[in-house]
């Protein structure tokens, strides 16, 4: 059964809106805490959760989810689809994607309203943030000219979150006016370029990251303070004779190399000396994610 505001009332006093989302290293978080700015005006209660402080299982006592997460592969990734797996089933409840891309994101919020929509939600919107490709500039001189693109971009300014957070306002009060969810569903728009494409970026992404998860190392500079072991989702990292030490289920999201305090942490060589990012404000901190609410294991089956 599809509701309206006044039938979730009956229930709780106001609506509960889930932002959610997986950030390696600060990119997505930022989109999340920007378009939660932007509705907090809002008479709903706005909640903003990584997948490392909430179990899937808990989601469903949420009205609205708008789900995030950075683009793998021109997908979301891999361990982020598992966790959506374990949502549980819903009926008549609404949910939004975005997705923040360094390059080219492909149909990445398609394939992921999809997979929702076989949970019983119901979609509502989409954006792609085009931000700093993370995964890049670890391999760029301090001095760059893409450097100094991803340090100077206007952070305050992201016009794509703002038109999504624009969407989101429009739903959220036509709900409060009576109106159902299933009156904003969204279509699924399909990228044919996407789909031209995509099995070239899967094929390149899988080469690259096959290839720097086996380089993954930590130099001379390394004074075993563990916070990689902490900050890391996959739990792919140890201390071996006070030095870090990395398994083999890593997750590419490169928190560990751009987080590292003393920038000991390596892809072989091209890395040394490079440009290491701490989000769009210069202020991200993972261990912020796992402090406010329990731990999650995001790399569980």
């Amino acid at each position: 059964m599809l509701r309206t505001l006044a039938e979730i009332g009956k229930r709780q006093e106001i609506m509960r809106l889930l932002i959610l989302y997986f950030s390696g290293t600060g990119n997505t978080h930022y989109v999340a805490q920007y378009i939660m700015q932007r509705l907090k005006h809002l008479p709903i209660e706005i909640q903003v959760q990584s997948i490392e402080q909430l179990l899937a299982e808990e989601l469903s006592k949420f009205d609205v989810l708008a789900i995030g997460f950075p683009v793998y592969e021109c997908d979301s990734p891999l361990f982020f689809r598992k966790y959506l797996d374990r949502l549980p089933r819903v009926e008549g409840k609404g949910v939004f994607v975005f997705c923040t891309k360094g390059a080219f994101a492909g149909n990445a919020p398609r394939c992921n309203l999809k997979r929702l929509m076989m949970k019983g939600y119901i979609p509502l919107g989409a954006a792609c943030v085009g931000m700093p490709g993370s995964d890049g500039l670890p391999f760029m001189q301090k001095e760059s000219w893409i450097v100094r693109l991803a340090q100077h971009k206007n952070y305050d300014k992201l016009k794509t979150a703002d038109h999504l957070a624009q969407r989101m306002e429009s739903v959220l009060c036509g709900i409060a006016n009576g109106k159902a969810i299933e009156s904003y569903r969204s279509k699924l728009s399909l990228s044919i370029s996407g789909l031209l494409l995509d099995w070239l970026w899967k094929l390149l992404y899988q080469i690259f990251s096959n290839y720097i998860k086996r380089k993954f190392w930590a130099d001379e500079h390394c004074n075993g303070c563990g916070f990689c072991v902490k900050i890391c989702p996959a739990k792919n990292i140890e201390l071996n004779n006070k030095r870090a030490f990395f398994l083999d289920h890593c997750y590419i999201c490169m928190r560990c190399i751009h987080q590292c305090p003393k920038e000991a942490i390596q892809i072989g060589q091209a890395t040394v000396g490079k440009f290491r990012w701490r989000g769009p404000k210069e202020d991200f901190n993972p261990l912020n994610l796992q402090s406010q609410s329990k731990k999650v294991n995001v790399s569980e089956d």
